[in-house]
This record gives C-alpha cells, structure tokens and sequence, in this order.
C-alpha cells in the first residue's frame, strides 16, 4: 500500500507509519492509561489516538506540503480564536468532559481548560507536533516528500505561503522535490508528475 497525504493529511500518513510507544501520552498524564479509573468509552478512544503503530501492509508514503514542525499560521491569534468555535462529536465531547475532570485532580500535566483542536496540534510549540517530529518512520516504509515553495529565492528560505520549508522538510527519505507553487501544490503539474514517477517506481519494485 502506498499512502499520500497533502498539509495536514501529511501528518496523518506520517502517522500511519511510525510507533509511537507511550510517548504521545507521556506528554499529557502522569499516570500510565491502565491505571486510570476511567470509563472505558474514554480510555478505548484515547488508547486509539494517543499510542500509535505502523499500519500492516503500508510500504511508501508521500508527504506533500506537510507542516512536520507546525505551520506559524496555527499560532495566530485569530486562528486561536476561531478553533474554538469547533463543535466535537458526541463521544469525543465525553472523552474531552473526562479529560477536564482529570485535569482538574492533578493527574495530567499543566491545566487543560479544553481539548486541543487540529489547528492547535499544528502550531510550532505544541507537544503533539515536536513528538511526531521527532519520531522516526519505521523500518521497511519508503518516505517522499514534496515541498512547495513561492518565489524564486531559495527554496531553504522560502514558504508555500502556509508551511515554511524548514517545516517541511524530512529526513531520512528516499527523495525530495521541491515545486514552484503555493500551498495547493497537489493540483501542480510538477507535483503530479513526481507522484506519478513515484508509483511507478513502487510498481515496478512490486
């Protein structure tokens, strides 16, 4: 299987193929998962989002325009405020109740007065986006990575208007093409030659 994922769907295919042991939960509480007295309506939802392992049968990614360090976009002030009009699902709002409650005794780390949003995981200085920064993808997956970048100064310095290069940027991969395009590099010629070239590529390996 080969999965691509454009911008913040980048992050969910980084996701797909990397183990992060306890470490997304270890940023958050102070108790391990299992020794909470939880219901299990909220310990099943937080054990699926917060300890991840490569997906089977997944071979290649393709990361395009990916904020692998956060976006300085999900910083600013109005972006902040307008996360919050966000509306969660019914049982994600209970898993955010319990959450507060246990925030509230102590038992995670800092106060939380509300369940980040996406947006809020994006910015530069979140726990989510630093830890899967620095985990690695695991053995046996071959990583892409696809940059846009506006203008004609250097790509190292440059942005694609939303994501900075150097938070694009991924290391180790097996290749890296870097486009003269905004944000929406995905409907850009170039970009769509370079999948191309990349599938093939997995085809013939196959």
């Amino acid at each position: 299987m080969v999965v691509i994922g454009h911008s913040q769907g980048g992050l969910l295919t980084k996701l797909a193929v990397v183990n992060s042991g306890t470490r997304f939960w270890d940023n958050i509480s102070k108790v391990p998962l299992e020794e909470l007295e939880i219901k299990a309506e909220t310990r099943n939802p937080l054990r699926r989002a917060l300890f991840v392992a490569p997906v089977p049968h997944v071979r290649r990614v393709i990361v395009v325009a990916t904020p692998h360090r956060g976006t300085p976009l999900a910083a600013i002030g109005i972006v902040g405020w307008l996360t919050r009009f966000i509306t969660l699902p019914v049982f994600v709002a209970g898993v955010a109740t319990d959450m507060l409650t246990l925030s509230k005794e102590g038992l995670l780390k800092g106060r939380i007065d509300r369940i980040p949003s996406a947006v809020d995981n994006m910015s530069p200085s979140h726990r989510f986006i630093k830890t899967l920064s620095s985990l690695p993808i695991a053995d046996g997956v071959t990583a892409h990575s696809i940059i846009a970048v506006k203008g004609d100064g250097p790509p190292k310095e440059g942005s694609d208007g939303v994501v900075p290069y150097w938070s694009a940027h991924l290391e180790p991969v097996a290749s890296e093409k870097v486009v003269k395009s905004p944000h929406s590099v995905q409907s850009n010629p170039h970009a769509i030659e370079e999948i191309r070239r990349i599938l093939i590529e997995h085809a013939g390996e196959r």
